[in-house]
């Protein structure tokens, strides 16, 4: 059974990389005969990204633009894309161009199959030593604090069951956890896909080495205690939504 999917992409400052990645996504999803949907939402670019997307989505129903009215970061633009995503499915992209759209239809198979969440795992990751280094490191506390069930959560190029990511009450930099409080939510078919990482050659990249060192290891631990303290779980029948990521 084909599902809705609703694919969701923040960007801030990614002109250089928009029109192709909208090319890409065009080209990806010119055979699908499903109900879907691409959110592209804007964290307050200061370039003419705007633009670019406003161009794109006259010319494609498919495309809508979300605007952030503040700087909310990733968690932010991510928070704004799932309330307003509508399929039964939603998928995360980056913008800069290291998801390739040409992956797309292994995720949606998986997704039809009744797969509840479906992590990409970079089979070449395009990134410098060191990068690699420490996405390695993170995987390792990663399974050892939360006994994960597959090998790498550290990837970008992911869906979900809507359900287990809508009203998420975010804290800053929570986007980099969502498969596992999708788990937390009840994900309970796990399911991991190759995908073809690819290099960064345009625009310039929003991670700092220096801040996944500092600032990585306390918030990793800060989320832990939130994670198992319920922070995540999904809200009783009843209880108010709160969607903040403050």
């Amino acid at each position: 059974m084909e599902r809705s999917a609703s694919i969701v992409i923040p960007f801030h400052n990614e002109a250089e990389c928009l029109p192709t990645l909208i090319a890409g996504m065009a080209e990806a999803v010119k055979p699908l005969s499903r109900c879907f949907e691409v959110l592209l939402v804007d964290d307050c670019s200061t370039d003419n990204s705007v633009q670019i997307v406003r161009q794109a989505a006259a010319q494609f129903q498919w495309l809508r633009l979300l605007q952030l009215k503040e700087r909310g970061g990733q968690t932010g633009a991510f928070l704004v894309g799932f309330a307003e995503a509508t399929g039964e499915w939603i998928i995360r992209m980056d913008a800069d161009l290291q998801d390739n759209p040409a992956d797309l239809p292994a995720f949606l198979a998986k997704i039809d199959d009744g797969v509840d969440l479906v992590i990409g795992f970079r089979d070449e990751r395009k990134h410098n030593f060191f990068d690699k280094l420490l996405t390695t490191t993170y995987d390792l506390f990663v399974l050892l604090l939360f006994n994960a069930p597959v090998r790498s959560f550290s990837g970008s190029f992911i869906a979900f069951r809507a359900g287990c990511v809508k009203d998420i009450p975010m804290r800053p930099n929570d986007h980099r956890y969502l498969p596992l409080i999708a788990l937390r939510r009840g994900a309970a078919r796990v399911e991991q896909v190759f995908v073809h990482h690819r290099r960064r050659d345009t625009g310039q990249s929003k991670y700092k080495t220096w801040k996944k060192i500092l600032l990585g290891p306390i918030e990793l631990l800060r989320f832990f205690g939130r994670y198992h303290m319920g922070h995540y779980d999904l809200p009783q029948p009843g209880a108010p939504k709160n969607p903040s990521a403050g």
